[in-house]
């Protein structure tokens, strides 16, 4: 696995880059598009349940990595900054919610990602900041670096 990540576990903000053998629009594309973000988003493969999207400054986003009769797990946000094949803004939590109508959220925290044409392909450099804690900062830095690992598989296979 390559190290996408380019800041220390723990830092504040997180940086990751990856180089993607794909057009802009290729990679674009794998991160607004629902059913590509269940095939490579999160720690582990098939970590999504599902994915919403709604592709517009203003517009929310939900990515659901557990849902039970009981309990639902995801993460989600608010996009700030859509520049298409260029840039993606937007606002991260951390949402558990009970059938009981309970709702936990972490503070959010803020989320670009830069998308570049390069000789080869496409460079993406992601800044994540503003996370509360270093143990989150670290989890969500492992979540990234995966992340990145798994987007770059997919679109190397095809």
């Amino acid at each position: 696995m390559v190290n996408f990540l380019q800041s220390a576990l723990g830092d504040d903000p997180l940086v990751v880059m990856g180089r993607f053998d794909a057009p802009v629009e290729r990679v674009f594309r794998a991160w607004t598009d629902p059913d590509e973000i269940t095939k490579w988003f999160g720690r582990n493969p098939n970590y999504l349940v599902s994915a919403s999207i709604d592709l517009r400054p203003g517009g929310k986003w939900r990515f659901v990595m557990e849902q039970t009769e009981t309990q639902m797990t995801a993460f989600e946000g608010e996009y700030l900054d859509i520049q298409p094949n260029s840039k993606l803004a937007f606002t991260w939590s951390h949402v558990t919610e009970t059938a009981a109508g309970e709702r936990q959220q972490s503070p959010a925290s803020q989320v670009s990602v830069e998308f570049e044409t390069t000789d080869t392909g496409t460079r993406v450099l992601l800044r994540h900041e503003q996370v509360a804690s270093a143990d989150a900062r670290t989890g969500i830095g492992h979540g990234w670096d995966r992340s990145f690992d798994r987007l770059s598989g997919i679109l190397s296979a095809e």
